[in-house]
């Protein structure tokens, strides 16, 4: 068929679309006219997109490539048969038929070119249905995201599509950046590599947060990536990357985050964290010349409960915790571990065995923690030099990333590898990241180039 008759079967179904639309107006309820011309003429639109797509698909004539074909690597291959496959699509269901060839000293000895040429998935639907169907599944607990895409699309995807989709696609970003990823041999010859850009302030904080799986309960290690000004402050949308094997992935994870975020070139880099040892094994390997600090505000909750600890009177509490933030804040790290040791002296060690809330074993527990992180609390020095020193970044994470999707009830329980796959999806969301990751933004040129 020539092109010419294609467009005159478009246009006239395209009429009788029309023509059915303004038919079917007579018999709208009078109140509600708008909500029904609505989404019939939303439905009218896909029918006529479907009928589109599938012309454009029938000029392509199966992707037949003559009798005997030689593929790029010289192999020869013979036309077998027509294969035809229903496929689900944004705008509803199409045919594909595609030329099958046979090689018999292939493996396999089949091979369908045009379903590649197309980018066909394997599956039932095409690989903009499942895009849309990961979406649907990393922002929205499944049942629930289905409701809007079966609405919008006519389509009617299961729980069980959802899921399986999501962790594939989740399953492949991971896969992807790692494989993306060009390591020099050693950490100091990573940092070597790079050359620092002029001017350029970034900041890498990183932090846990629990996630319920059917196993156990496991923490998930989320990291953020982000500019800041003169004043600490976050100037350019955050970049997350985050995982439940952080022995395994998390630093190669964190670093893809600083070459996209530039921080592996940054002139100043700070490295954010709430205090716990992997936070600074981490950076030691990853970033050594970073700029390493303490979450000021974890610092400060610590005072807090260990003023209500040490003073059974809430006034008397507060006012101790106050005095003592206001001089760390002031950069008197020193002066603090000093008035501990004072309170220790007199209050003596905890017992063997004694509750995590009993006042000696805070204060012995508090005592080690500014101990062993007193040179990343010089915040005087900090804030002079406009770096920020809270972790509010990462940890609003952990919430919109991990909690919002992964923890809405108590019950909620995830296997490992879904869970692992949701992370990597949520991220690349939060990022802001989706198209870039996957290719679409180029995809999407050629998409509004039309509409132009």
């Amino acid at each position: 068929m020539e092109m010419a008759e294609y467009q005159e079967q478009i246009v006239a179904k395209f009429v009788a679309i029309v023509e059915g639309f303004f038919a079917a107006a007579q018999q709208w309820p009078k109140q509600e006219r708008l909500y029904v011309a609505e989404h019939s003429a939303r439905r009218a639109g896909q029918q006529l997109a479907c009928l589109l797509l599938q012309a454009w698909l029938d000029t392509l004539h199966a992707g037949h490539r003559g009798h005997r074909w030689v593929d790029e690597d010289g192999r020869e291959w013979t036309f077998k048969q027509y294969l035809t496959r229903l496929v689900e699509t944004v705008v509803g269901m199409v045919e594909i038929r595609a030329a099958q060839y046979y090689s018999p000293d292939s493996v396999p000895r089949t091979t369908v070119p045009h379903y590649e040429a197309l980018g066909v998935p394997s599956g039932r639907y095409s690989r903009a249905m499942e895009e849309l169907i990961a979406l649907a599944g990393a922002n929205d607990v499944y049942r629930e995201g289905l409701v809007l895409l079966n609405r919008l699309t006519g389509a009617d995807v299961s729980v069980h599509k959802a899921e399986t989709t999501t962790a594939a696609w989740g399953t492949k970003a991971k896969e992807q950046v790692k494989a993306q990823l060009q390591r020099p041999e050693s950490p100091v010859e990573r940092i070597a590599a790079t050359r620092p850009i002029a001017g350029l302030r970034e900041c890498i904080t990183v932090d846990g947060v629990s996630v319920h799986t059917t196993e156990r309960w496991r923490e998930a290690k989320l990291a953020a990536g982000y500019a800041f000004d003169g004043e600490g402050r976050k100037k350019a949308p955050a970049l997350y990357a985050g995982t439940l094997h952080y022995a395994e992935d998390f630093g190669d994870l964190v670093w893809d985050v600083m070459e996209k975020s530039r921080a592996s070139r940054a002139e100043e880099l700070v490295w954010l964290g709430d205090g716990a040892l992997w936070v600074w094994n981490l950076q030691q390997t990853l970033a050594p010349h970073a700029v390493a600090i303490v979450d000021f505000y974890h610092a400060h909750e610590r005072l807090g409960i260990l003023g209500r600890g040490l003073y059974p009177r809430p006034q008397a509490a507060r006012r101790w915790s106050r005095t003592w933030t206001k001089n760390l804040y002031l950069g008197k790290v020193r002066a603090l571990i000093r008035e501990l040791e004072r309170h220790q002296a007199i209050r003596g060690d905890p017992p063997k065995g004694c509750r995590d809330d009993e006042p000696r074993k805070l204060l012995a527990d508090a005592h080690s923690y500014f101990v062993h992180n007193a040179d990343r609390m010089h915040y005087d020095a900090y804030r002079a030099k406009g770096y920020p020193i809270g972790s509010g970044v990462v940890e609003s994470s952990c919430r919109h990333i991990v909690g919002l999707r992964m923890k809405r009830t108590a019950t909620m329980a995830w296997t490992e590898a879904n869970a692992e796959a949701m992370i990597q999806l949520r991220c690349l969301c939060a990022s802001g990241e989706w198209d870039r990751f996957w290719g679409f933004d180029k995809l999407w040129r050629h998409v509004n180039a039309l509409a132009a």
